[in-house]
């Protein structure tokens, strides 16, 4: 469950990701429950003091521990599966940390662009915090659902041998890359056995009947 190395295809992570968000909603539906039924938090709601976060200590255990059980049992699974979704794409895990990195290039870039402009650029630091960031979660939303490489890659095995190779996009001829004198030879040599073939079933073979 918690195995960073390896490999993931898309259905894997996606699946796992339907799943975290499921429980994501059971579980704030579950806390809103417990919080509204449970009489200790609801006096500490109505008079927050000191006395009542002490009465009410044992019900906060009960909302952190479930809490700390999602973080362990559902999201620490969630980041080695999209560690092992960018090893599948050819990708070092180390991609993870990509949208954080452009959050904090947008504050280091917010703050750069205020202090330069003497606090007039307001607008464009705003522009920065915004688009920064967007940029940074589409480029991982996009990288988490491209196709794996077909077969082996330095991260392990196809986890799905069995996908379709994608096919490489048309070259024209011009900018065909050149064959090595070897596969050059080979090529002379079956080129003309195709065109022998098809002078002697074709060309001879009319001109006996003429």
């Amino acid at each position: 469950m918690l195995n960073f190395s390896g490999r993931a295809r898309r259905a894997e992570y996606w699946w796992f990701a339907l799943f975290q968000c499921l429980v994501g909603i059971g579980l704030q539906v579950a806390l809103a429950l417990y919080v509204v039924n449970d009489p200790a938090l609801a006096a500490l709601a109505a008079n927050p003091d000191l006395a009542g976060i002490a009465a009410a200590r044992g019900s906060w255990m009960v909302v952190v521990g479930l809490i700390a059980g999602y973080l362990v049992l559902v999201c620490l699974p969630q980041l080695a599966v999209t560690v092992r979704r960018l090893h599948d794409t050819d990708r070092s895990g180390w991609f993870i940390f990509m949208p954080l990195l452009a959050y904090v290039a947008a504050l280091l870039a917010a703050v750069f662009i205020m202090l330069a402009s003497g606090g007039q650029g307001t607008l464009a630091a705003v522009v920065a915090v915004t688009v920064i960031p967007v940029a940074g979660s589409l480029w991982f939303l996009v990288v988490l659902c491209l196709p794996g490489t077909h077969g082996m890659n330095r991260f392990g095995p196809d986890p799905a041998p069995d996908r379709k190779r994608r096919r490489p996009p048309a070259v024209h001829g011009a900018f065909a890359p050149r064959p090595s004198p070897e596969e050059h030879a080979r090529l002379v040599v079956e080129r003309r056995a195709e065109i022998t073939d098809y002078y002697r079933k074709h060309v001879l073979q009319n001109a006996g009947n003429v």
